[in-house]
């Protein structure tokens, strides 16, 4: 028995194992073309760099107000405007980029936000993909007794979008080139290309599987990744183990805070993946009253 022509082969044994089990039958046969069918990879999302898809991105959110948007990040516009948001990354954007040098490199950014760092990886990088929730999706929520799930899913992705706005808003504003991907973070659509340098900026705690976004990630990145984060794990308390500790923030931030990550974790998991020659930097966003402590992993293969 063969795979359909519309199938990606499996792994040849399983091949084997499948024709094995389902010759003669129809039955067999049936189920046996089902499984490998259902089993091969599909495109998904696919087709978001053509020129015209990222034509239709731009004029969809032309002439962006403030009144649609959430801004996530500070902005500060060029006649001095500032814009204020939940994280102030300025002055401080080379620490959390863990110092990284991306001149001649092709950059994908992983959950921009309002895109403030997306304005200063533009304007090194030799070119911008951003990834970001698709339309009409939210956050992954983790389940909570007593919250309606279902209700705070669809103000997620109300809230995902105006954050979306929030970065269009940002990029007509400070007036950088970046395209524009949205799509599944465990499985980038297929057209998307190599990258040179992945930045995930604080990202990975609002993901139910931080290891497979980072090996999504790891499957299109050539050179280097770049992991920052809160930093939730002591690594006095642990002794440098690689821990992440599950949603220890209570509702209703806890909706979205599957994890709490140290350092130690996303090195392991980024040397599990090939990026084996690893550098760890703390550092504190000293411009937020807050003064949340950060880690910025960097892995290079």
């Amino acid at each position: 028995m063969t795979a359909p022509d519309n199938s990606i082969p499996l792994h040849p044994g399983a091949v084997a194992a499948m024709a094995e089990t389902g010759g003669g039958s129809p039955t067999r046969r049936f189920l046996s073309e089902y499984f490998m069918r259902e089993a091969s990879p599909r495109p998904c999302y696919a087709g978001q760099l053509d020129p015209e898809f990222q034509r239709h991105l731009a004029e969809w959110h032309a002439n962006m107000l403030p009144e649609n948007c959430d801004f996530y990040h500070t902005l500060q516009l060029s006649d001095g405007t500032v814009i204020p948001g939940e994280w102030d990354l300025r002055g401080h954007e080379q620490e959390y980029l863990g110092h990284q040098p991306l001149a001649g490199r092709r950059v994908l950014e992983v959950g921009p936000a309002t895109g403030w760092l997306s304005a200063n990886i533009a304007r090194e990088a030799s070119e911008l993909v951003i990834f970001d929730l698709p339309f009409g999706k939210g956050p992954e929520l983790v389940p909570s007794p007593g919250i309606d799930l279902d209700a705070a899913q669809r103000n997620g992705a109300i809230s995902a979008a105006r954050l979306r706005n929030s970065w269009w808003f940002t990029r007509q504003k400070m007036n950088f080139e970046a395209k524009a991907v949205y799509g599944d973070i465990y499985n980038f659509p297929p057209d998307m290309g190599r990258f040179d340098t992945t930045v995930f900026g604080s990202i990975l705690l609002h993901l139910s599987n931080p290891f497979r976004a980072l090996q999504s990630a790891a499957e299109v990145t050539d050179r280097t990744i770049i992991v920052t984060d809160v930093n939730g794990v002591s690594a006095s308390e642990f002794d440098g183990k690689s821990v992440a500790l599950f949603n220890i923030t209570p509702p209703p931030i806890g909706l979205v805070h599957w994890w709490s990550l140290g350092p130690s974790v996303i090195r392991h998991m980024l040397e599990r993946l090939g990026f084996t020659n690893t550098e760890i930097r703390t550092h504190i966003i000293d411009g937020m009253a807050a003064k949340p402590p950060m880690f910025t992993v960097v892995g290079h293969r």
